[in-house]
């Protein structure tokens, strides 16, 4: 038989805040470092006493996942802002699953809530810096174009689309070098050869589109090599309007 106080110094030794609920959901049992997070006493966090110490944004969310999960037996998880002894609130995710008896009936819930602040806050930086690099590409004024080794379009910003002359929910997914005026195509393809040889490397040519109806436009072409790049997988392209415009 496993020896209960060996077992409780294992569960005060876990980084994780671990917790024990009964069947319908009252808290019975936290580990030593639920109370040296909190700085509380155990016993002040015991039963239902715990909502205080969840963020007030989150409360209500908590509650809900909880009581459902109790309700209906079912394994809980929740992310959620717990308070630190210090007032700071950090990002946890809590899970619980529940232990059946033979009959199947629920007797017990046994939880963790692991400290994910790091990289939830890094993962909403990134979000962030994503949404202004998008809003970036998406105002220059230059044409830009992500561009698969095939010569298809995997992303145009607006610019791309005008300089093109394609409307702008068109040009993703064409071939980009199929509107190249038919007597600079070769001129493309020794300029396409040079890029795929150099990654990373910034290569230009000035070639003529042509457009819609027909005319042709002088188009400066600048692009970089980044096949070999796992994040990217494509060739990215500028344009840029030889005329000014």
């Amino acid at each position: 038989m496993t020896d209960p106080t060996h077992s409780r110094h294992a569960l005060d030794a876990l980084p994780q805040l671990v917790w024990v609920a009964g069947p319908d959901g009252t808290l019975e049992y936290l580990n030593r470092r639920c109370a040296e997070y909190s700085g509380l006493p155990i016993d002040d966090l015991l039963g239902w006493d715990w909502g205080w110490v969840v963020h007030p944004s989150d409360l209500a969310e908590t509650l809900r996942v909880w009581t459902a999960a109790v309700r209906n037996g079912t394994p809980h998880e929740v992310e959620q802002r717990l308070r630190r002894h210090d007032g700071e609130y950090r990002w946890f995710l809590c899970r619980a699953a529940p232990v059946r008896d033979a009959d199947g009936t629920v007797v017990r819930w046994f939880g963790t809530c692991t400290d994910v602040d790091e990289s939830k806050r890094r993962a909403s930086e990134l979000q962030s810096v994503r949404t202004m690099f998008r809003a970036l590409v998406e105002r220059s004024h230059d044409g830009l174009a992500l561009v698969g080794a095939d010569g298809t379009v995997r992303f145009a910003n607006p610019a791309a689309a005008r300089l093109l002359d394609f409307p702008s929910d068109v040009l993703a997914g064409t071939d980009l070098w199929g509107s190249v005026d038919p007597a600079d195509r070769k001129e493309v393809c020794g300029w396409l050869e040079r890029v795929i040889a150099n990654p990373g490397r910034r290569l230009a040519v000035t070639v003529r589109f042509t457009q819609r109806g027909g005319t042709s436009r002088w188009l400066e072409v600048l692009g970089t090599n980044l096949l070999p790049d796992p994040d990217v997988r494509a060739v990215a392209v500028q344009l840029r309007a030889v005329d000014g415009d």
